[in-house]
């Protein structure tokens, strides 16, 4: 039997962070035969796709100069390009889309206008209970309706009802009605949000980051699937008949992974297991046989009726490296879940779908030489706020924590992050760790 002071199960940005940062011995275990997690790429056809869309910005001056040091010479900066379709105009707004509601039917916009007016008018109005409530009372009826309330649907997969608002309030500043009405009125050119300005590699696509953390990562090993950790005994056990003995296991994969591998899980946490709400995401790839299909980073589609996909993306307007000369490319995503399975079944169901849905939206001629085709799962994709999340987290967390397992990033911790938070989560359980090691 092998031992190791910190066993770290997982090599995806926050695995390889956690090894990253911390001081003492320690091996990262990951089941497939590369790191990266969801933070991967795949190559078809001489096109680069990522596993969904990745974008990398943050807050963090940490965070940032890590990032910038590790793809340094290999990142280019980027304007954000983020816009919504409305299929029945046949039009685009630009996101968000309470900033930027020039060119709609004057109907729509004096809706929205005039139900934001009623929130601010209004500011000792109940609190909301839930997501669904909260869209109305943050930004009015109009917003909520035409937009916000479908997109929520079409993403979550459930009643935005069903959901808590604690995740979203964070990301969504205080509707300034001034910066509305200037956006309803004339065509705003001034972005708002947390990711104006992105970054992302200019060659090897966003697998390039994680290929450049485990450089500065030792002992990792690859092709290495769990399948039982004994907490009393402090072992692991691999699918490859491997056993390795720990001090400190650092748990980076899903939470609902967790009755598979532990034996003896008290009732009450196999329910908060089980109670654990997530969706999944179907990446339907499509390299296309011309240039510049559209000048957008990324579109949202809200009318479920009309498309499969939720959003799409082009990597080429992220870097030209992601697709041979002379060709684009675009990746669709599709969400599901056990709430609302896929309307279509199948690889080459999804492939037409997605296809018929980019036609109808103009994106492509029913003439275009598709030159790649494929389908990228995620699964879980991300995890889903419902009302019951906050106890369910809490009394895992407990019971982990009772077992000297340090559950962190994406899915241990259970957690809306994109990729900042989820290398910081690596390092917030290696400097617990070492602090305890001093």
């Amino acid at each position: 039997m092998q031992h190791t002071k910190n066993l770290i199960l997982g090599g995806g940005l926050t695995g390889l962070s956690t090894g990253y940062h911390l001081k003492s011995d320690y091996a990262v275990y990951e089941k497939l035969h590369e790191v990266g997690g969801l933070c991967r790429s795949e190559e078809v056809n001489g096109f680069l796709f990522d596993y969904a869309p990745h974008i990398l910005y943050t807050v963090n001056p940490y965070a940032h100069e890590l990032i910038h040091t590790l793809l340094k010479g290999n990142l280019e900066i980027k304007k954000r390009k983020a816009f919504i379709y409305h299929g029945k105009y046949d039009l685009y707004t630009q996101f968000p889309y309470q900033a930027h509601l020039h060119g709609l039917p004057a109907k729509d916009v004096i809706e929205c206008l005039s139900g934001l007016v009623d929130v601010l008018r209004d500011p000792d109005r109940p609190k909301p209970q839930n997501y669904r409530e909260w869209m109305y009372w943050r930004f009015g009826k109009g917003i909520a309706e035409q937009l916000m309330i479908p997109y929520a649907e079409r993403i979550w997969t459930i009643d935005p009802k069903h959901m808590n608002f604690d995740w979203i309030d964070r990301r969504v500043p205080e509707p300034d009605f001034e910066a509305v009405l200037r956006g309803a009125l004339q065509d705003e050119d001034d972005e708002s949000g947390f990711n104006q300005e992105f970054w992302y590699p200019i060659e090897g696509a966003i697998e390039s980051l994680p290929v450049a953390l485990a450089k500065g990562v030792q002992n990792i090993h690859l092709n290495e699937t769990v399948t039982r950790i004994d907490p009393v005994t402090r072992q692991v056990s691999f699918e490859s008949g491997k056993v390795v003995g720990y001090e400190n296991l650092v748990y980076t994969l899903p939470l609902t992974h967790l009755p598979k591998f532990i034996d003896g899980i008290p009732q009450n946490v196999l329910d908060a297991i089980n109670g654990l709400q997530f969706n999944q995401i179907e990446c339907v790839n499509i390299g296309i046989n011309r240039p510049d299909i559209s000048p957008y980073h990324w579109l949202y589609f809200h009318e479920a009726e009309d498309f499969i996909f939720h959003r799409i993306s082009f990597p080429r307007n992220a870097s030209e490296k992601t697709c041979p000369p002379g060709t684009s490319s675009v990746c669709c995503e599709i969400s599901y879940s056990k709430h609302r399975p896929l309307r279509v079944q199948g690889r080459e169901a999804l492939i037409q779908a997605t296809i018929d849905g980019l036609i109808k939206a103009k994106i492509m001629r029913p003439d275009d030489e598709v030159l790649a085709a494929d389908v990228l799962t995620v699964d879980p994709a991300y995890v889903i706020y419902d009302l019951d999340y906050e106890k369910n987290v809490k009394t895992i967390h407990e019971y982990l924590v009772s077992l000297d397992i340090h559950p962190t990033g994406r899915f241990g911790d259970w957690q809306y992050y994109n990729m900042d938070h989820s290398i910081l989560a690596g390092k917030r359980v290696a400097d617990l760790i070492n602090s305890r090691a001093e």
